[in-house]
């Protein structure tokens, strides 16, 4: 009965001899106890605590997000929101201080991507990255989820963009029937209609005209931004013309930019002059500027 015993447990007992186990028996034992203690948990990695902006509409999206506290410096062109001003500042897209980044010893950097010797250097000293670039608004709001999930920060970054989404669907529910055509007008000078910059399909804020009811003027033109002739425009014949500037110096600035295009005879009067900022900037405020561009084009 023992030697049975013995036999069903899968060892014969230990010889006169001294002889233990079988090699193979106990390689079996070993892997055994290794497979009923659980493997060790690997903690995932903190989310950054010291961020650095050097893009403005990104930088907005951080303030949103409710984590102001961990940026430590921004760019020199960073104005929104008001709390940006009490940061550092590291220079802007096209001269950032690169020594001065490393110096504040960032855990996180957020680039634009075509910021290729910033990138460079920064890799060279092991800083990490996180780089944006411009695009539509679909590629804007997966960008703030992509973000948001990076920094620990998915409720509020998924809340955001469902308020966005929200409001698009409103705004979609009272465009007008019949589509006005739009032309979007960026960095012209006042009194100069022959040099001035205005978007292509590839811009979110054709997105946001389409949304609203109108129809972008270069809808066609598969671009961000383009640099129309004045022929081209008074081909088109727009219906409605908005300018937007980051800002306003006074009444006679929108005045004089007003009286630019009524001297061609475009839009019946329908020339809006636009002064915020959030018409310019793709990020958490999608919403007010969709809303801006409905009331314009909806005649309110």
């Amino acid at each position: 009965m023992n030697r049975i015993k013995h036999v069903v447990a899968g060892f014969r007992p230990r010889s006169k001899t001294g002889r233990g186990l079988k090699p193979a028996t106990t390689c079996l034992i070993i892997v055994l106890a290794s497979c009923s203690r659980s493997a060790p948990k690997l903690e995932a990695p903190s989310p950054p605590q010291r961020i650095i902006s050097a893009v403005p509409n990104v930088t907005e999206m951080l303030f949103a997000f409710g984590l102001g506290d961990r940026v430590i410096a921004v760019g020199d062109y960073d104005q929104f929101p008001p709390e940006v001003a009490a940061k550092q500042r590291i220079g802007g897209l096209l001269n950032p201080n690169i020594e001065k980044i490393i110096e504040l010893k960032p855990d996180l950097v957020i680039t634009y991507g075509t910021q290729d010797v910033l990138r460079d250097r920064l890799q060279s000293v092991g800083i990490r990255m996180y780089p944006f670039v411009h695009g539509n608004v679909e590629h804007t709001l997966q960008f703030m989820l992509d973000l948001g999930h990076t920094l620990g920060a998915d409720p509020r970054a998924e809340q955001i963009v469902r308020e966005i989404r929200r409001t698009f669907d409103d705004v979609r529910a009272k465009a007008p029937p019949m589509r006005p055509k739009v032309l979007l007008v960026h960095n012209r000078g006042a009194g100069i209609l022959g040099s001035f910059y205005s978007v292509g399909s590839e811009a979110f804020q054709h997105d946001l005209i389409e949304i609203a009811g109108g129809q972008n003027l270069f809808s066609d033109v598969d671009r961000e931004t383009l640099q129309p002739t004045l022929e081209e425009v008074i081909s088109r014949r727009p219906d409605i013309i908005i300018e937007t500037l980051s800002s306003i110096r006074d009444d006679r600035e929108i005045a004089q930019r007003k009286r630019d295009w009524e001297t061609l005879g475009l839009a019946s009067g329908r020339v809006y002059i636009e002064g915020e900022n959030y018409l310019l900037v793709p990020g958490p405020r999608l919403n007010l500027a969709v809303r801006r561009f409905s009331e314009i084009i909806r005649g309110n």
